[in-house]
């Protein structure tokens, strides 16, 4: 199993500007304020030939008020979960109260650990000397770095990588399926991952927005391994904000396109609006499977109709996406969470299932013989036979005489045929038609 690194300190002292430059990508968000990561946020890093998972936090910041007091819980979870720490202070600003109160706890119970101490924004030889002050916190050997410009971190990644454990194993194939929980905000996504893992995995308040980045989470079920990643709500371009927001909606985006099924979560009380719809076809559009879940269902007032009716309204307005399954939630209560992931784990297979050509073949004769194409110069369309083309989603190539004589409502027709005879529930397809 890969070590796990936690980032901790107090806010704005650039834990999550080492985060992006130990992994060599923009993985968080950073900007000058501080509290703009509140989630833990983790990823797999690799150096010098050694692979591990990188932890940021969201800053040791012991104040009165919901998000500090969660930010506070969640640093202490990440300190519990990881196998190392690299506690990360502000040499420009000197060691603060915080700083030596988090040094305090480090010494006094997790000791058994290996922390490192990072002093963050040594831009300069000057500031780099004054590192060693820091001596202070208890710890004997301060590392001076800046994350903003790579200094000194290669000496501490090194240093690292000697405490990890000895392993000379091979890394295991990672057989997960990645599911991204999407939607607008307050829609219930992040209280959706902490009811399935039993826990405060992520923060949750009734305010909209908290949670800001992509986070990866791991859980297992029935033996089959799930990387859910929870995301920022999506709003309205135009709704977007400059700065830290408006990168929160990128890496939503972002996270659809990492994903294998897109779990797209609706507030039952106002129903489906544009930006649901926009959502669901974000997904589609980049052919990935997607389940929409109706959260909050336990707050509807309902009979023994309400679902059916709920779902005639919600398909109606779907259109062409009637084919993506619907299930009714509640994060409170756990209602049908688990037939969540269940369904979620089906529609993976489906957007990966390969079907022989034998098979396929055998669907054509017997759809063109029930639906004869038609065409608009009156010129007949000869379809020879159909296969399935190697692509991450299910893709079926139609050899024909010509192309251009394909009509679109002979084009839905092959489609509804296919997801009939195959159950290609929850997938985007793709029909291609090439001339032989």
């Amino acid at each position: 199993m890969k070590p796990l690194i936690a980032l901790v300190g107090r806010p704005n002292v650039g834990k999550s500007t080492l985060f992006n430059r130990i992994l060599r990508e923009k993985a968080a968000i950073v900007a000058p304020t501080p509290g703009v990561t509140r989630d833990r946020h983790i990823a797999d890093g690799h150096w010098q030939g050694r692979d591990f998972r990188l932890m940021d936090t969201g800053g040791y910041a012991p104040e009165d008020g919901v998000i500090s007091s969660a930010m506070l819980e969640q640093t202490m979870m990440a300190i519990r979960d990881a196998d190392i720490i690299v506690f990360v202070t502000d040499v420009r600003s000197g060691l603060s109260y915080e700083d030596l109160e988090l040094a305090k706890i480090l010494r006094r119970e997790f000791s058994h650990k290996p922390i490192f101490l990072a002093a963050n924004k040594a831009e300069s030889p000057q500031l780099a000397i004054e590192a060693a002050s820091f001596v202070s916190t208890g710890f004997t050997e301060p590392w001076p770095i800046s994350a903003r410009d790579g200094s000194g971190v290669a000496d501490l990644l090194d240093a690292i990588l000697l405490s990890f454990p000895e392993s000379d194993a091979p890394a295991e194939e990672d057989g997960a399926v990645l599911l991204a929980v999407i939607g607008r905000p307050n829609v219930g996504k992040s209280s959706f991952v902490n009811a399935l893992m039993g826990e405060n995995r992520q923060i949750v308040s009734d305010i909209p927005g908290t949670t800001r980045d992509a986070i990866d989470t791991r859980f297992t079920r029935n033996q089959q391994e799930f990387l859910l990643i929870d995301t920022a709500g999506l709003r309205k371009r135009t709704k977007i904000s400059a700065g830290i927001e408006y990168y929160s909606s990128l890496r939503s985006e972002r996270a659809i396109e990492r994903c294998e099924v897109a779990i797209v979560m609706l507030d039952a009380a106002p129903g489906i609006e544009k930006q649901d719809l926009k959502i669901i076809n974000l997904a589609v559009e980049r052919k990935r499977g997607v389940l929409l879940l109706v959260n909050k269902w336990d707050l509807i007032e309902k009979d023994s109709k309400t679902s059916k009716i709920y779902e005639d309204t919600l398909r109606s307005h779907m259109g062409n996406l009637s084919y993506i399954p619907v299930i009714f939630t509640s994060a409170l209560t756990k209602k049908n969470l688990y037939r969540a992931i269940d369904t979620a784990k089906e529609i993976s297979e489906n957007r990966s299932r390969r079907i022989p050509t034998s098979a396929l073949n055998r669907f054509l004769e017997e759809a063109l013989a029930a639906n004869r194409p038609t065409t608009r110069t009156g010129k007949e369309l000869k379809i020879k036979y159909m296969t399935q083309i190697e692509a991450p989603w299910p893709v079926f190539a139609f050899f024909c005489n010509n192309p251009e004589l394909v009509q679109n409502n002979f084009r839905k027709f092959l489609e509804n045929r296919l997801r009939e005879q195959f159950k290609l529930e929850g997938v985007a397809i793709s029909l291609r038609f090439m001339q032989k």
